[in-house]
C-alpha cells in the first residue's frame, strides 16, 4: 500500500510540476499620494490629500491557454483641501480559458480596459502616471459636484462617448471568437445581480475588431442601454453604436478617429427623445529614436438625451509632450481645456489645467513619479447672466510603481 501511495504522489508531483512549469506569474504595486496641496483663494498650504494605492497579480498558464488577474485598490476621493476625503476600497478580478485557437471565454470584471477601442485617447494617454497620481486622474473630478466638469479626463473616450469603452466595471461573461487572422468578435453578457433575463440581455455588448496588417485597426460595437428589455421599451434607448479606426501605417505616427451615436427613443409619455452624437480624435508622435514625443486628443459630444436624462454639450482637448532627458528620466507637460454647456440648467463652464510631471527609473522594476498640478475649476454662468468666480487648486503628488 505504501509503495502504491508513493507512486501516486510521484505521478501527481510530475503532473503538477509540468503544469506550473508552464505558468508565468507577475505583479505590480502602485503607491500614490500627495505631498503638498492648496487653494488659490487661501494662503494655507496643506500636507496630504488624494491617495491611490493598487496591487495587481496576474497569472498565465499553458502559453496563454488560461489565466487571470486579481486587483485591489484603496484610496480616497477629492481631499485637495488637506483633508483625506472619503476613503474607498475595491477589488476585482477575472479568469479566462482558451480551449481552442478560435474561442476564448472570460468571466468576472476586467476594469483595465483591455477590450476598449481607444488606442491613444483613452487610459493610455497618461497611462500609469494617473494611478501613481503624477498625472491628473482620468477617474475622479476636482471640486464642485454640482457642476461635474472633468475637463482633464479622457471621459468622452473612457466612458464610451467617442470610442467603445470595453467592459469596465461590468460583471460579465465575455465570449471571444477568432474566425480568421486579424479578426476578433466579442459578445459581453452582463451577470450583475439577479434580474429578469431580458433585462440582462438588453444590456449586452457586441464588439468586433479587425487588425489590417501594417495599416490599422477597425472597431465597431453596440452597447445595449435597456430599451429592448421586457416592459422597458418606452423607458430607455435601445443602445449606442460605435465605430472607430486607428491608423498605424506611418512610421512613428499614430492617429485615430472615433464616433458614437446614441439611438433615439420614446419616453414613457410617448414623447420622442433625441439621441446624441459623439466624436473623438487622437494623435501620437514617437519615432523611437528622437527624445521628443507628443500626444494630442480632442473629444466632443452634442447634447441629447440618454435614458430620459438631458446630456450636456462637451468639448475636451488635451496635449502631452514629453522629452526624454535620458533613458532614466522623462519630463512631461500635460495640459488641457474643456467646455460644457447644460441645456437643463441653461448654463456653461470653461476650465483648464496644467500638469508638468517627471518619470524616473529609480531601480530595476521600480519607477518614481512626481509633478505639479494646477487646475482652474472654471467660470460658470447661468441663464440670468450671473456667474461664479473660478477657483484654482494645486497639489504636488508623488508615487512609485513596482513590477515583479
Amino acid at each position: 500500500m505504501l509503495k502504491k501511495l508513493i507512486v501516486v504522489m510521484v505521478v501527481f508531483a510530475l503532473i503538477t510540476g509540468t503544469a506550473f512549469a508552464q505558468a508565468s506569474l507577475g505583479g505590480q504595486l502602485m503607491i500614490g499620494t500627495t505631498f503638498l496641496s492648496g487653494n488659490g483663494d487661501s494662503d494655507d498650504v496643506n500636507m496630504g490629500g488624494q491617495q491611490y494605492h493598487e496591487a495587481k497579480m496576474s497569472a498565465n498558464f499553458g502559453d496563454g491557454k488560461g489565466g487571470g488577474k486579481l486587483v485591489f485598490t484603496v484610496g480616497n476621493d477629492t481631499g485637495y483641501d488637506g483633508a483625506l476625503g472619503p476613503a474607498w476600497k475595491r477589488a476585482w478580478g477575472f479568469l479566462f480559458w482558451r480551449p481552442a485557437e478560435l474561442f476564448r471565454m472570460q468571466v468576472g470584471v476586467n476594469a483595465d480596459g483591455d477590450f476598449g477601442a481607444a488606442q491613444i485617447s483613452g487610459w493610455g494617454f497618461t497611462g500609469e502616471a494617473k494611478n501613481s497620481v503624477g498625472a491628473v486622474s482620468d477617474y475622479n473630478g476636482w471640486g464642485n459636484s454640482n457642476w461635474p466638469l472633468y475637463v482633464w479626463q479622457s471621459g468622452l473616450s473612457r466612458k464610451g462617448n467617442a470610442f467603445y469603452p470595453g467592459t469596465g466595471d461590468l460583471i460579465n461573461v465575455n465570449l471571444s471568437f477568432f474566425p480568421v487572422d486579424g479578426l476578433q468578435a466579442n459578445i459581453v453578457l452582463p451577470v450583475e445581480g439577479v434580474s429578469e433575463l431580458s433585462a440582462q440581455i438588453s444590456d449586452l455588448h457586441i464588439h468586433a475588431k479587425y487588425n489590417i496588417e501594417e495599416v490599422g485597426i477597425v472597431n465597431v460595437a453596440f452597447i445595449g442601454k435597456g430599451g429592448i428589455a421586457k416592459d422597458s421599451v418606452d423607458k430607455a434607448s435601445a443602445g449606442n453604436i460605435y465605430a472607430s479606426f486607428f491608423l498605424n501605417a506611418i512610421q512613428g505616427i499614430g492617429a485615430e478617429l472615433g464616433l458614437v451615436f446614441g439611438l433615439p427613443w420614446e419616453d414613457a409619455a410617448k414623447q420622442k427623445q433625441d439621441g446624441f452624437l459623439g466624436i473623438g480624435a487622437g494623435f501620437r508622435y514617437d519615432d523611437g529614436s528622437s527624445p521628443f514625443t507628443f500626444k494630442f486628443r480632442i473629444n466632443a459630444r452634442v447634447a441629447g438625451f440618454e435614458n430620459d436624462n438631458p446630456m450636456s454639450t462637451q468639448i475636451y482637448a488635451n496635449i502631452l509632450p514629453c522629452y526624454k532627458i535620458n533613458n532614466n528620466i522623462w519630463a512631461f507637460f500635460y495640459a488641457g481645456i474643456g467646455m460644457e454647456a447644460w441645456e437643463k440648467y441653461i448654463g456653461a463652464r470653461v476650465s483648464w489645467f496644467i500638469n508638468p510631471y517627471i518619470w524616473v527609473r529609480a531601480a530595476e522594476g521600480l519607477r518614481f513619479w512626481t509633478g505639479l498640478q494646477i487646475v482652474d475649476e472654471g467660470l460658470k454662468a447661468d441663464k440670468f447672466g450671473a456667474s461664479a468666480d473660478s477657483s484654482i487648486v494645486w497639489r504636488i503628488p508623488f508615487g512609485f510603481n513596482f513590477y515583479f
